[in-house]
């Protein structure tokens, strides 16, 4: 590192000439120079050599170096600092802090959630875990093994933020020529384990009867917060029947995004979440009957007046067109705010806690399994069993959720999650043997028609 003094320090140093010279640097093997030229502070910094000739010819390019530069009028040239590990993490946290408060503009976030928060919070991480003194050089294969031993075994997002963070930290360390290509960690060669993600159970069409006929009836009919409850039924009820993922890729959901193609059929734009930078991005997914409902008392609990006496299409289609930038599933902006974009974010609630309050009380009354991992990202999982055990091909359900075929067949593709006929293929001995007498299964018209019984019940119990 550059060190300004007046005078060459008291380390033995070899004169080259009045204000050159060359001296060992303390506690290294390395030369250093000691150079001083007229109406000029004087610098000393390591030559990066235990070599003394080489040490000797590097002070005189150095010397002729500075000499030309003052000679053309140019600042007196500063070597470059030798950062340690900590500054170089420093440099990037400094650097993704400006574009957090740059996206923070943009687009609201609660504290801990801002854009950019996990990369950062994963460099304090590594920051912590090594010396403040060592040198990115020193950050080698085993130095980087011993920190996966000692934290908790991440997923496998967080082991991709993980592996970003370190890559980044070699990267600027290249740019500073503090390392060569070939000292950057291959993560190829470092065995990680990773955390064993636990099981999503899916809602059996009862399970799901039940849960939403007791937000409806049982958890919060009247009073403060009946306004989230019936928002939060809905956006529970619409997820099921569209496959829509939790957070953005549904709360990013606007008016704007519906729309009905040449066939009659509802569907919505994805633009947001997962997907939102991918080949997937602005994906069109077909909305059912249930979700176009859902999507429905969302418009009437919010703009009953504007669409009074509409058709179901035309309702919808005139929301698109008077509040297009509106978010389905937020609540409106109080009306003594300005209306900026950026208004509205602020009034994002959240669902997930009134959904597990649901799952909480069902549970203790003895309605749900106690043993079923039931989270908000089960509606999803139901959705993409319920259309396997209807024999929708693969390409289309992976199309409509946005997601790949191999992803489906690697987490939905086993013996509790298969067709009809799939079933049949394999039982076939099984079913042959059966007598008969057992109970005759709804046709599609009856299940349709329970399903309106709900509805109907919906449109009763939470009139507008």
């Amino acid at each position: 590192m550059t060190k300004k003094t007046d005078t060459p320090t008291k380390s033995p140093y070899k004169k080259l000439r009045d204000g050159l010279a060359i001296r060992k640097v303390p506690q290294s093997k390395n030369w250093g120079v000691y150079l001083k030229l007229e109406g000029q502070k004087p610098l000393q910094f390591s030559l990066k050599t235990p070599d003394i000739v080489e040490a000797e010819t590097k002070a005189w390019e150095e010397y002729t170096l500075q000499k030309i530069a003052l000679k053309n009028g140019e600042t007196y040239r500063q070597p470059k600092k030798r950062l340690n590990l900590h500054q170089i993490i420093d440099e990037l946290i400094s650097e993704y802090l400006k574009l957090q408060a740059t996206a923070s503009t943009i687009k609201f976030a609660r504290k801990g959630h801002e854009k950019y928060a996990t990369e950062i919070r994963h460099w304090k991480r590594i920051k912590a875990f090594y010396d403040s003194k060592m040198l990115p050089n020193q950050l080698i294969t085993r130095e980087v093994r011993d920190y996966f031993l000692n934290i908790e075994a991440p997923s496998d997002t967080q082991l991709g933020r993980i592996k970003f963070c370190f890559n980044n930290i070699f990267e600027r360390a290249l740019e500073h020529n503090l390392i060569k290509r070939d000292q950057v960690v291959d993560f190829k060669k470092i065995k990680i384990e990773k955390r064993n993600i636990e099981q999503r159970d899916a809602f059996t069409s009862d399970e799901f009867y039940r849960l939403t006929f007791y937000a409806m009836t049982e958890f919060k009919t009247t009073g403060k917060g009946i306004f989230h409850n019936k928002m939060c039924i809905f956006y529970v009820g619409f997820m099921y029947f569209s496959g829509l993922r939790p957070g953005e890729e549904i709360m990013g959901l606007t008016w704007a995004d519906l729309n009905i193609n040449s066939h009659g059929d509802l569907y919505c734009v994805v633009k947001k979440g997962k997907t939102e930078n991918s080949s997937k991005r602005n994906r069109k997914v077909i909305l059912d009957n249930s979700a176009h409902g859902n999507l429905l008392f969302v418009a009437k609990l919010k703009h009953h007046k504007q669409i009074e006496g509409m058709s179901d299409d035309d309702a919808l289609l005139h929301l698109a067109e008077k509040f297009p930038d509106e978010y389905i599933f937020r609540k409106k902006s109080p009306k003594n705010l300005s209306k900026k974009p950026t208004d509205k974010l602020i009034y994002k609630p959240d669902y997930r806690s009134t959904f597990n309050q649901w799952l909480d009380e069902l549970r203790e009354i003895g309605s749900l399994s106690k043993t079923k991992n039931f989270v908000l990202y089960s509606l999803r999982h139901s959705y993409i069993t319920n259309l396997i055990e209807k024999n929708i091909p693969l390409t289309l359900i992976a199309e409509n959720a946005g997601t790949s075929v191999k992803m489906i067949e690697n987490h939905y593709c086993h013996t509790s999650v298969m067709s009809e006929a799939s079933r049949k293929y394999l039982v076939s001995e099984k079913l042959l043997t059966l007598n008969n007498d057992k109970p005759r299964e709804q046709t599609p018209e009856e299940i349709q028609e329970q399903k309106n019984e709900l509805l109907d019940f919906v449109a009763k119990e939470f009139p507008v």
